[in-house]
């Protein structure tokens, strides 16, 4: 009789571990089998064989899979996410395998035939110097390539890529968002043809266990997808490429909470295949692994076309209301945008908030609508007239007095992305307009259609959220607004400068791309924000010398791991005593709290947030998250090296 450890597919918790049972075959690591639980027939995947146990065991009730589902590579993966990421080796394997795996499917066929044929593209000089020294060290290091937004790192990608299916291996492709994944899939299948298939949460069932299942068979041998992406069973894996490496939605928000970018290090390290890491603007912590060796750093620091970075104009939002103009548009950002549409170009305009007001107040008594289960301001929605909360989805129609005084003072307050394209309509009439956000993404393949009416020059102007920030390359993009850049430097967060810098020179790189030159006008009520100077300059370096000092001065990384521990309860007696105790637990390690969490009380429940620092090397690290983890109950939730600190 054999004995195997089995990560159950059902019944998955955060302390759900693997369970044991026995079987007289001999069955591979990672194949699909069922197994009784509670009187239930479960489907699950062989992790481990073990030697027998003290206790009794049920047998496996049946194999159900020819060969593995997950090879060695990936089994050891999962056991490493687990444990780093103090996450329940279930919920991993839940991660790494699609949805519907054991349901009898007839077969989905994926068409990626391109519509346009893309040629091998000659390089510049410092491409071709950036190709010889990644391709030379692949396997050996992570590679970062640093290059400006439009030098030409997708060139450079796809030249890598011809390179590994020449030696006839297979290559993932991660990028941030999914709306990046039209005109990623568009780009590559140019290239490649057949040989590609798109893997990422919004496509349905079905195609993803289609695509999940081309990838296994060899027939397609390169992935392009989000985050999951990267556990694809991509045949004789040879490179793992991430774009916008930098972006924090390569970290998963619930369990487990892994990042992407280090299980692709892990991966690369398990299977010996290339790792590049592309990027305009790349995190504090990955430019000082660069600078200190861990990193090989490649740079370009050139466009392709345009032999100058786009103009950045600040415009102080002070002078403009003291000049009596209350639009949300500076007189500059207005006379460019007449300028732009004159000249038949296109136009983006960036604000980080969907919706039309960010909060209603009555300006008699100071009332704010707040959400009953989350305690935030409502945001208000013209299309809908609705008051909604972004976080629990609460919404309720807007008052028309104040419920505190029954004052009829009241006021929308703030901007979103419906305001801005309120107040276009009202000051250019019939222009064609866009919305990029969260509510106008919501069904499947409107990503893609907002991208290609854009692309084809159906739309003057774009208005939107970090969607349309990253990757868009449109050569006729020729003005770019910043309507509020101030709302992005002012979080409780060690990273706010950094994603401000992310995301406003982001946002910048998309105009420019062509033969006309761009222009950002980039407003704000603090013109003197050191940040600012650096983004002005396109010097991405001066910002690091900046902020690389805070970092060290307080203890944040790259110079320490961080935990960030959030506790939840609808009592709020015990949510205030609860976290006082676990504290005083944690006395032997440098810790910040407890205190309220940015959001206080969310659907309902109150929230306390600790934050753990520590300086142990990794594998220590990993000792500490595990113990740290025995100390919790199931009202806390655990984010190993969080990316936000809100």
């Amino acid at each position: 009789m054999k004995y195997y450890e089995v990560a159950p597919f059902s019944y998955v918790g955060r302390d759900t571990n693997v369970l044991t049972y026995s079987s007289e075959l001999d069955i591979a690591i990672g194949v699909l089998v069922t197994i009784p639980i509670r009187g239930k027939k479960v489907t699950g995947v062989i992790m481990s064989e073990v030697t027998k146990p003290t206790f009794a065991t049920k047998e496996i009730t049946s194999i159900d899979s020819d060969v593995p589902i997950l090879d060695k590579n990936m089994v050891d993966l999962a056991h490493w996410i687990s444990e780093y990421y103090a996450a329940s080796l279930p919920s991993v394997v839940n991660t790494m395998i699609p949805s519907g795996i054991t349901k009898k499917r007839r077969k989905t066929v994926i068409d990626t035939t391109p519509a346009t044929k893309d040629e091998h593209k000659q390089l510049t000089a410092d491409q071709e110097k950036v190709l010889r020294d990644i391709s030379s060290h692949l396997g050996k290091k992570p590679q970062l390539l640093f290059g400006v937004t439009g030098s030409g790192k997708t060139e450079i990608y796809l030249q890598l890529i011809e390179e590994q299916l020449q030696s006839g291996k297979g290559v993932i492709v991660l990028v941030p968002e999914v709306s990046l994944t039209p005109q990623a899939l568009e780009r590559y299948s140019a290239r490649f043809g057949n040989r590609v298939v798109l893997m990422h949460s919004y496509l349905l069932e079905t195609e993803r266990f289609a695509a999940w299942k081309q990838v296994q068979s060899g027939e397609k041998d390169i992935v392009i997808g989000s985050r999951s992406a990267l556990f694809a069973p991509v045949q004789n894996l040879g490179l793992i490429i991430i774009d916008e490496a930098h972006e924090s939605s390569y970290k998963q928000d619930q369990n487990p909470r892994y990042e992407a970018t280090k299980v692709a290090e892990k991966l690369s390290a398990l299977t010996g295949c290339g790792l590049v890491l592309g990027t305009a603007t790349p995190n504090i912590d990955m430019f000082y692994r660069a600078k200190s060796g861990e990193l090989d750093l490649r740079t370009l620091n050139k466009r392709i076309v345009q032999d100058e970075m786009p103009t950045i104009e600040l415009v102080d939002m002070r002078h403009e209301f003291q000049y009596g103009n209350k639009s949300i548009f500076s007189e500059k950002l207005q006379a460019e945008i007449r300028a732009t549409l004159a000249e038949k170009g296109q136009i983006m305009l960036f604000i980080n908030r969907r919706g039309m007001s960010t909060f209603v107040s009555c300006r008699d008594c100071g009332y704010v609508v707040k959400c009953p289960n989350c305690d935030i301001p409502l945001t208000f929605h013209y299309t809908d007239m609705k008051l909604t909360c972004h976080h629990c989805g609460h919404h309720e129609s807007p008052a028309m007095t104040c419920p505190k005084c029954n004052s009829m003072a009241i006021k929308y307050f703030g901007s979103g992305t419906q305001k801005v394209e309120q107040e276009i309509y009202k000051l250019f009439g019939d222009v064609r307009v866009a919305r990029m956000d969260h509510d106008t993404t919501k069904q499947t393949g409107s990503h893609e259609r907002l991208y290609k009416s854009f692309a084809q020059n159906d739309v003057d102007i774009i208005i939107g959220t970090q969607m349309i920030t990253k990757g868009w390359d449109l050569p006729n993009v020729r003005l770019v607004g910043v309507v509020s850049a101030d709302a992005m430097l002012n979080y409780p967060d060690y990273r706010a400068n950094e994603r401000a810098y992310q995301l406003i020179t982001q946002i910048a790189g998309r105009t420019g791309r062509g033969t006309h030159s761009g222009k950002v006008v980039l407003q704000t009520y603090s013109p003197d924000n050191p940040i600012f100077k650096s983004i002005v300059k396109h010097d991405y370096e001066l910002f690091y010398n900046q902020e690389i000092v805070s970092r060290k001065e307080l203890n944040y990384p790259p110079f320490a791991h961080l935990v960030k521990l959030l506790y939840n309860n609808v009592s709020i007696n015990e949510a205030e005593t609860e976290p006082i105790k676990v504290a005083e637990m944690l006395s032997e390690y440098d810790i910040i709290g407890p205190s309220p969490a940015f959001i206080p009380k969310l659907s309902g429940k109150y929230r306390f947030q600790i934050t753990v620092k520590s300086k142990s090397s990794e594998d220590d690290f990993k000792k500490e998250v595990k113990h740290i983890s025995t100390l919790l109950n199931d009202n806390w939730s655990m984010d190993v090296d969080p990316v936000s600190m809100i």
